[in-house]
């Protein structure tokens, strides 16, 4: 051991007679989620009552102390339903005031949260520990925009869930709070249970969570069922909600082994709790949203109750928790990263860790292909996703579609370039490390990585993809199973503005002369009364979209097959190998 100088030895010695210096609490924050049964029917919820428990808070007269968004990517939030909160400190009684403001854009995860909001404001300073309280309808959603992640409640099978995005109210700032959620379930329907997203019953987080964190937790309550049925060793736990057309039980042990195997990869050696959530979808089946050490994952009907489909979106969702992310520059700018490397490696961990097979693999990897080689949006540069990523299908999956596909460009470089020794993995489990060493990751750290590994030549492939240029894939870039082909196929085409989707009141506007819309008797001013999903029809060639409109009073349906010109698009097929060839890179 070296020696130290005579000085700070001597300041070493002196400060072993002192008392260590006391360490500051985190302020605490405890949520209880209270499920209320329905008054003419005690089998189902009917509304929730939410205490919020806040100690250490300090806001003077005048201030806001608590907020939330109106809506949180594209998902309207509770913030409008609200009547007056019941409030009381050490002071006594706290009527706080309602005002509309901006707040500020916050990249949560998967979501994005700020712009239009409302504030709660104290007349006074607040005292002491703060205790607020107020109540919601279990189906407390407004009218669905359209796509959105699941954050909204939901009141099926007699259970309700949501996400933190929708409803929790939160003190503005940077805080990070000593969490714990819990549950009353006095009031609830007779065997209910209660599950965040930190475990089942009352928990509190291993460390102290801040807004964002607090913001992706996740909440379901009432008549449910979990898995596993006993105390997760490993920290892995799912909760379901209604009846599913599949073994959820099934289903989440298949979620769990992977998860081992993640975890395993990204060498997390302490058990963590982890939190998978099922509930049904009868708009857009199928899709999901990853949470704060959780995620949320759908299921309905055709393809939303699809366990091979179901399977690779767990598989996404979950490598969220996992990656690590770029965030500079903030918000969906950046989720050309984030959402290219979870689709990148959707299929293919699962299939590395045998629990899918080939056609499989294949068949998640031309489906991806197909939407984006299809696409008449290809090529816009990654800049102008964030402008109209809600608003457009096509702009909306770019940075999975095309993410991915630009992933597996650097992957199959790395690996002709080092002869095998490095792939993805390598500069991923790179960045990682960065990011756990405290440093907040921009493209600038990803360029670093390509610099380091492929040259400069990498650095500009990079700079041209987020400029638009179409990634392709070698032949053998998906390993040596599969080879590239050209396949005849059409373009998504909705047939009308995009945008008239993604509205709350939908109405058909710029209808194209001669497309599928307008030959099935689409008209400029009809009113489309059901939200309509898109993500996933988009990469389906022959599957049918139905509109429920509303035309002079009157609601009839329309159906059509939203397809446009006939394009070559890039796919893979199995070609044949000697035995005993391993398929999965």
């Amino acid at each position: 051991m070296p020696r130290l100088p005579h000085s700070l030895a001597a300041l070493l010695a002196a400060a072993v007679l002192l008392p260590a210096p006391a360490r500051a609490t985190p302020p605490a924050l405890t949520v209880t989620f209270a499920p209320r049964a329905d008054v003419a029917d005690r089998d189902r919820v009917g509304t929730v009552e939410i205490t919020l428990r806040l100690s250490g808070l300090t806001a003077k007269a005048g201030a806001p102390v608590l907020q939330l968004p109106l809506v949180a990517s594209n998902v309207d939030t509770v913030a409008s339903l609200l009547g007056p909160l019941h409030a009381r400190d050490a002071a006594g009684p706290l009527l706080l005031h309602p005002r509309d403001a901006v707040l500020a854009d916050s990249a949560d995860s998967d979501a994005v949260s700020g712009g239009p909001g409302r504030e709660w404001l104290a007349p006074r300073a607040v005292r002491g520990t703060l205790v607020v309280s107020y109540r919601v309808p279990a189906q407390a959603s407004l009218p669905p925009r359209g796509p959105a992640p699941p954050f909204a409640f939901s009141a099926d099978g007699g259970a309700v869930s949501a996400a933190g995005q929708v409803f929790l109210l939160l003190p503005p700032g940077t805080t990070r709070w000593r969490a714990t959620f819990g549950f009353d379930l006095s009031g609830a329907p007779k065997g209910s249970r209660g599950v965040s997203s930190l475990g089942a019953g009352t928990v509190t987080a291993a460390e102290p969570l801040d807004a964002s964190a607090l913001r992706q937790s996740f909440f379901m309550a009432g008549p449910i069922g979990t898995w596993p049925t006993g105390h997760a060793q490993d920290g892995f736990f799912g909760a379901w909600q209604g009846r599913p057309a599949f073994d959820a039980g099934a289903l989440l042990a298949w979620t769990g082994a992977l998860h081992g195997h993640y975890r395993q990869m990204f060498g997390q050696t302490r058990p963590a709790p982890y939190g998978v959530f099922l509930r049904y979808n009868p708009i857009n089946a199928g899709g999901g949203v990853g949470l704060h050490h959780a995620f949320v994952t759908t299921f309905g009907t055709g393809r939303g109750a699809d366990l091979a489909s179901i399977r690779i979106t767990l598989a996404h969702e979950m490598f969220h928790t996992f990656q690590p992310y770029v965030t500079r520059p903030g918000g969906l700018e950046s989720a050309w990263f984030g959402e290219g490397l979870a689709t990148f490696y959707q299929a293919r961990l699962p299939f590395r860790f045998g629990m899918i097979d080939a056609d499989a693999f294949l068949h998640d990897l031309n489906w991806t292909a197909a939407r984006y080689y299809t696409s008449a949006m290809a090529s816009v540069p990654n800049a102008q996703v964030p402008a109209r990523f809600w608003a457009d299908t096509r702009i909306r999956t770019l940075p999975y579609d095309r993410g991915m596909l630009y992933f597996a460009t650097v992957d199959h470089a790395l690996r002709q370039k080092s002869g095998g020794r490095e792939n993805l993995d390598t500069l991923v489990l790179a960045l990682l490390a960065r990011q756990k060493a405290g440093a907040t990751l921009a493209n600038a750290d990803w360029e670093d990585q390509l610099a380091q590994h492929l040259g400069p030549q990498g650095v500009a492939d990079f700079r041209a993809f987020l400029d638009g240029a179409v990634p392709l894939p070698a032949s053998d870039a998906f390993g040596p199973c599969f080879a590239r082909t050209t396949t005849r196929l059409r373009r998504y085409e909705l047939g009308f503005a995009t945008d008239v989707l993604a509205e709350p009141k939908r109405v058909v506007r710029s209808l194209v002369t001669g497309s599928a819309a307008a030959l099935a008797g689409v008209r400029d001013g009809d009113e489309i009364v059901d939200p309509v999903p898109q993500d996933g029809i988009q990469g389906e060639q022959t599957q049918e979209l139905t509109l429920r409109l509303r035309r002079d009073g009157h609601v009839f349906t329309v159906t059509y097959l939203p397809r446009g010109e006939t394009v070559d698009a890039w796919q893979w097929q199995r070609v044949p190998v000697s035995p005993g060839t391993t398929c999965a890179l």
